[in-house]
């Protein structure tokens, strides 16, 4: 979804230094050094990135007039015991509200390291897809969720919440609705909140996509050094991207057939890149199809293909586009230009 550090480098190991971190990065003075420094932190351990989000979600469930980054730097501040400028300052909040409102951020971040230690024990349990069809997972409250292949989820219940890590791949998730107990999906930089929906998730290095089948859900986005997250709300047939840098994209139309074909083991492909069907297709197939000349790059694609059948697609691209399949080995398949073929043309 790249980093240095100075003068807290010594405890920037620890799952533990989540709250240090939340605190240190709202405050106006944290230097580019030090939000670099926290992005190492974060990234070198899911179980740092786990602590993130819990810190983050305590902070959402407090009351809503301690979510202003002014009062968590207030708060910070007041906990090393240092004079700063009053936060009331570089804000908008009523001046009889600012007691109340400072008292209470410390309070939230005093309790931080309570509250995790305190919190009943949850498990995680872990789920895993390799090459190969998606898998359907019964979780323990009723949610359904379909992972596809090359995906990894790791899901964690407590008392006051549902936490599900969309480490790597894709899901589906269909919630049983619970008030008393947000279900939320983590991936990349964001947090997609369950409002009783059917949605889907998919995320890489580079980015992570929401669609929404059914319902609604709300969508935050936080980029590294930054408190206040983008936030975007989505009701049934939208989606959204964002990428690592906190960037989000505005709520568009989502191809719906492309979103629950893959769940159906069928990529509804259209006016695709040929070089992302056979992405697609070798997640699901020891049978891995590459291009064999970059003068394929542009081709683009349209039609519907069995996940799980190479052999089928392989003959389909052959009748239908300018492309000869070129076999390797028996696992290893290379497409090249049809012979005497001078011009590529777009089909649809």
């Amino acid at each position: 979804m790249d980093k240095e550090f100075g003068q807290h480098e010594s405890t920037s190991g620890r799952p533990g230094d989540a709250e240090h971190w939340f605190a240190r990065l709202l405050e106006p003075g944290c230097s580019d050094a030090e939000s670099v420094a926290f992005q190492r932190w974060h990234d070198a351990d899911p179980a740092h990135a786990a602590a993130w989000r819990e810190v983050n979600a305590l902070w959402r469930q407090s009351a809503d007039a301690v979510r202003s980054p002014a009062l968590a730097a207030a708060a910070w501040r007041a906990l090393r015991e240092q004079p700063a400028t009053p936060w009331y300052r570089r804000t908008r909040v009523l001046l009889p509200a600012v007691a109340a409102l400072a008292t209470a951020a410390v309070a939230v971040l005093v309790v931080l390291p309570r509250w995790r230690t305190a919190s009943p024990p949850s498990d995680t349990v872990v789920y895993q897809t390799t090459t190969g069809q998606p898998r359907s997972v019964r979780l323990a409250d009723g949610t359904l969720v379909i992972l596809d292949a090359q995906s990894s989820l790791q899901v964690r219940y407590g008392e006051h919440f549902r936490h599900a890590d969309l480490l790597r791949g894709r899901a589906q998730f269909a919630v049983r609705h619970d008030p008393q107990r947000p279900f939320e999906v983590h991936a990349g930089n964001g947090t997609i909140t369950d409002v009783g929906t059917v949605f889907q998730v998919r995320t890489d290095d580079e980015c992570t996509g929401v669609i929404l089948l059914k319902g609604a859900v709300n969508v935050s986005v936080a980029a590294p050094g930054h408190a206040v997250a983008q936030v975007s709300l989505l009701h049934g047939n939208r989606q959204v991207w964002f990428s690592r840098d906190g960037s989000i994209s505005p709520p568009q139309p989502a191809d719906t057939q492309a979103a629950e074909g893959w769940t159906q083991g069928k990529l509804v492909v259209h006016d695709w890149r040929l070089p992302d069907l056979l992405s697609e297709m070798n997640r699901y197939n020891q049978t891995q199809v590459a291009i064999g000349d970059p003068s394929l790059n542009a081709l683009r694609v349209s039609g519907v293909f069995d996940a799980n059948d190479p052999e089928t697609m392989l003959q389909m691209l052959q009748q239908g586009w300018p492309v000869h399949a070129r076999r390797i080995d028996g696992t290893r398949v290379l497409l090249v230009p049809l012979a005497g073929q001078t011009e590529l043309p777009r089909k649809r």
